[in-house]
């Protein structure tokens, strides 16, 4: 039965770490781990894990603090207007259902034959009530559309 462990596996993993492995780790251990296959896996791994490492703290960037913070600030500002937005937006469609239903309701009490024939007979009103409703739409469009 084979060993599956070394009594030196720390000093290897010491060696290493602190990069004195393989140029200055001494001859004892270099020694020892030519001989040891348990120790030279381990040094293999270890030096492997090791430069992985090193090459992904060198390839790493990491933004300065103050753009860290000023992100942040920004999310934090973004967030508290869209909580904010949130009652206006409620009171908003509640009150285009309420246009809308007493609209409907005006709707349901007028003769429209007779409003029709009004408007054809005074072609002054017409063209008043349709000049109004050109200019206010894009005016009501911005304020509807200015909010995002």
């Amino acid at each position: 039965m084979s060993r599956i462990e070394c009594q030196r596996e720390a000093e290897i993993l010491d060696a290493v770490a602190s990069g004195r492995w393989p140029d200055r780790a001494g001859d004892e251990l270099s020694t020892h781990v030519s001989t040891c296959s348990i120790c030279s896996e381990l040094a293999m791994v270890a030096t492997i894990y090791r430069d992985d490492y090193s090459a992904a703290l060198e390839a790493t960037h990491v933004p300065s603090a103050g753009l860290v913070w000023w992100k942040s600030e920004l999310r934090a500002r973004r967030e508290a207007v869209r909580v904010a937005a949130r009652p206006i937006t409620a009171v908003q469609g509640i009150a285009g259902a309420c246009v809308i239903g007493v609209l409907l309701a005006l709707l349901r009490h007028v003769d429209i034959a007779a409003v029709s024939a009004f408007m054809l007979e005074q072609p002054l009103v017409l063209w008043l009530v349709l000049g109004v409703t050109i200019a206010l739409t894009p005016i009501a469009l911005y304020f509807v559309y200015s909010g995002e």
